[in-house]
């Protein structure tokens, strides 16, 4: 499928903090809500949040947001725009790598917070309204620090593209509905089945598909110049394709057989053979590259849009909007 671009500019009064899609606004929950819409219009709820916020996520449904401290241990889960409670993370190198938080409406019309509010290593889910624990158990967790969590699509899988010592890029992927009935599977770190030559794989960048597909940047074999691309189909537990890269992928969303890379500027990337379709070298969108990111330049505003085929970029004057169109 060729894709073609189109590109909107909304100025704004001063520069994002964040953004996060929702419906066909953007909003920005550190600034305390501002709502920017396609058409140019916007609203201001005039709120603010007296701390050093600089992270936000949303739910699908748009009724709830965290917004949050990338490098710090503090956030907030709110609802509607007005708080419903403060959240945590372990103090541990928390200084060192991006603050593990994703919320994802289920079908039902619950929506869940996962995060790691007791310890870095222990990932867990709960009832966004109650706050009521669902995955709470016995034992002791692996020694991972989970990061840069993604709930696919539907909300079956829950991605943690974390990190383990001494330090390599590591990613492990979740059932959610067998963790709501047996808990302890978050604390069962099943690597992916990708071949005998890609066990002591590092994950540095992770993103889910349409579907059961994920798509991550990875290290390659002895015999692979370059990093590859992957997409894998979670359920055939199998690889789908395979295409080197000729730089890091950062932040990825993936769309239609292509995946829009975004360390750097942006770059839309045929998936199966790894080919740089377009670019927008203009647009900055940073260097992150792993869930550790002390000493990284914060990125840019970033809010993703796969199901719509959009994103939008946080500058300095407002927020740039390209969208594509089969």
């Amino acid at each position: 499928m060729t894709l073609r671009t189109e590109r909107i500019f909304l100025p704004t009064s001063c520069a994002p903090q964040s953004l996060c899609w929702s419906g066909d606004a953007l909003f920005d929950w550190v600034s305390g809500g501002l709502r920017h819409h396609l058409d140019g219009s916007s609203f201001d709820p005039c709120v603010r949040y007296s701390y050093r916020f600089d992270g936000a996520v949303m739910s699908q449904d748009g009724q709830y947001a965290v917004i949050y401290e990338r490098l710090g241990t503090k956030g907030l889960l709110l609802r509607q725009g007005k708080v419903v409670r403060e959240l945590n993370r372990s103090f541990y190198h928390a200084e060192d790598y991006e603050y593990p938080v994703a919320l994802c409406t289920l079908p039902s019309g619950r929506t869940l917070l996962a995060h790691c509010p007791d310890e870095y290593c222990r990932l867990e889910l709960e009832d966004a309204e109650s706050g009521q624990r669902l995955t709470r158990r016995e034992g002791d967790s692996p020694d991972v620090f989970h990061s840069r969590l993604q709930f696919s699509r539907d909300g079956r899988y829950l991605l943690s593209a974390g990190w383990v010592w001494h330090p390599v890029d590591v990613m492990y992927v979740f059932d959610v509905a067998r963790a709501l009935e047996r808990p302890a599977s978050l604390d069962e770190m099943r690597d992916l089945e990708l071949g005998p030559g890609d066990v002591f794989m590092e994950f540095y960048s992770a993103a889910f598909g349409e579907r059961d597909t994920l798509v991550f940047h990875c290290s390659g074999d002895e015999e692979e110049a370059r990093a590859p691309l992957m997409s894998y189909s979670l359920t055939e537990k199998r690889v789908l394709s395979k295409a080197p890269l000729e730089r890091p992928a950062g932040t990825m969303m993936v769309m239609d057989g292509y995946v829009v890379s975004f360390f750097e500027h942006p770059q839309l990337i045929e998936l199966a053979t790894g080919r740089v379709v377009e670019s927008w070298p203009e647009l900055g969108t940073g260097t992150q590259s792993s869930s550790i990111c002390r000493g990284v330049p914060h990125p840019p505003p970033l809010a993703v849009d796969p199901v719509g085929r959009r994103f939008a970029v946080g500058t300095e004057k407002g927020i740039e909007v390209v969208r594509f169109v089969p």
